[in-house]
């Protein structure tokens, strides 16, 4: 008797189970299958956005009537950025405003808020930064939190239990409970995350059309027209791994043109006879195009969104770091495209043309934030602008326009306030303002 009723437990078990999802799946199949997988593992919260293309109608530099203004990390603080726009008197209709990412975080939750419903509801084009990406993230998780049995009921129990033990810091309430709790909903938080943190009320506190805005950002803004790549952190001009000549570096080749391609000549070339048309009105800019788009594409570490979003340095073994020591980024990609000689190695534009060691490129500029310890970074192809407002320093922003430039060029052994009067370099051969304003 007890050998049989040990074969017949499990099949009435298993019965009971079946049925229960029969009855349950003629009401809603889909829904039982949502709350099956949902339980089982925990998705992915990071919703990351490819590199996206600006077109010349949206980086209007020669157009006299418009300017672009990029501005740098905000990190919510509202008082600067508004006053930063009085100061630029910032004119929707002919301004393209451009941020880099960080737009909130780590300052005043309510400047967080404005700053965000600034940016979503007049769609600002920008690139999301790492402080956006977590807030996205938290965002994500919570409306997956929310969708499992008993998920919205403890999170809204943990809420009120945080603020009635510390109303003055319940982030840290919760960083102590969750540490000491030993149940299913701390396994559902990711290690290393913080709950009750600013970009959690970020999340939890902002607009379904807000969280969309956030999705939409890029990690990387191209702008073949002005030959400008914009990323948060930045951007490599080749794999650390090899040599700035290696035949895998995009800037080390010149890039063969599409099969249909379309120009004024009546054939397409191979690649081994594109050095004599690399001057065509319309093959010229195609390749640097093409090029260009190589660095993100095909430098593994430009299509590691970590890099993007985090990267401050390299260090001696070739791997890239968020942490302060190793190479900056930035001398990296402006020792390379100094090597750049052209297709040709002939540009009028290019100095080291003569030089061995020039590569079959033209440089490129890169626009980015992030490094606040290294204040506004400007050199010949690249433009830091995180000049650490969060920290009360110095909110800024670069402006250019078709009147941007400058009969007496700043040097580059010129102060960062000379250089901020005279304007500085961008691209082959236009200038651009900064201007700034106190964030104290």
């Amino acid at each position: 008797m007890s050998s049989t009723l040990r074969h017949i437990g499990p099949l009435f078990i298993l019965a009971l189970f079946c049925l229960y999802f029969f009855f349950a799946g003629l009401a809603n199949p889909k829904d039982v299958w949502h709350r099956l997988t949902a339980q089982s593992h925990t998705p992915d919260f990071s919703h990351y956005t490819g590199p996206k293309t600006l077109s010349a109608d949206h980086f209007p530099l020669d157009d006299p009537h418009r300017r672009v203004i990029i501005l740098g990390d905000i990190h919510g603080m509202n008082e600067p950025f508004r006053a930063l726009l009085d100061k630029l008197s910032y004119n929707p209709p002919s301004d393209v405003l451009i941020h880099v990412g960080d737009i909130i975080a780590k300052g005043p939750h309510e400047g967080s808020m404005a700053v965000l419903s600034f940016m979503a509801s007049h769609n600002i084009t920008g690139v999301r930064g790492n402080h956006d990406q977590k807030v996205i993230e938290w965002r994500s998780w919570l409306a997956w939190i929310g969708q499992l049995d008993g998920g919205a009921l403890w999170l809204r129990d943990f809420h009120a239990a945080a603020e009635a033990a510390d109303p003055d810091d319940p982030e840290k309430w919760a960083a102590r409970h969750i540490k000491r709790t030993r149940n299913k909903w701390r396994k559902r938080i990711p290690k290393g995350w913080k709950i009750l943190s600013d970009h959690y009320r970020v999340a939890r506190a902002m607009s379904e059309e807000e969280y969309k805005y956030l999705l939409a950002l890029p990690l990387v803004l191209h702008v073949p027209s002005a030959h400008t790549l914009i990323a948060h952190a930045g951007v490599l001009p080749s794999d650390p791994r090899y040599k700035p000549y290696h035949r895998r570096q995009p800037l080390a080749r010149i890039p063969s043109l599409p099969h249909d391609f379309d120009s004024d000549l009546d054939f397409t070339p191979d690649p081994s006879e594109l050095r004599a048309y690399s001057h065509s009105e319309k093959t010229l800019p195609l390749l640097r195009r093409l090029q260009e788009a190589a660095l993100l594409s095909e430098v593994p570490q430009n299509r590691d969104p970590w890099v993007t979003l985090n990267m401050r340095g390299i260090l001696e073994d070739n791997t890239i770091t968020r942490a302060k020591d190793g190479e900056p980024w930035a001398e990296r990609w402006n020792a390379e495209m100094g090597m750049c000689g052209g297709f040709d190695r002939g540009h009028k534009h290019i100095h080291r043309a003569h030089r061995e060691d020039a590569l079959p490129c033209y440089p490129a500029t890169v626009v980015y934030g992030h490094a606040a310890s290294r204040g506004l970074d400007v050199k010949r192809w690249s433009v830091g602008l995180d000049s650490g407002c969060v920290s009360n320093r110095r909110l800024s922003a670069l402006v250019l326009d078709s009147k941007s430039s400058s009969p007496s060029p700043a040097s580059k052994k010129s102060s960062i306030e000379a250089r901020k009067k005279l304007g500085i370099p961008f691209g082959e051969e236009g200038r651009g303002l900064v201007v700034d304003v106190s964030c104290k």
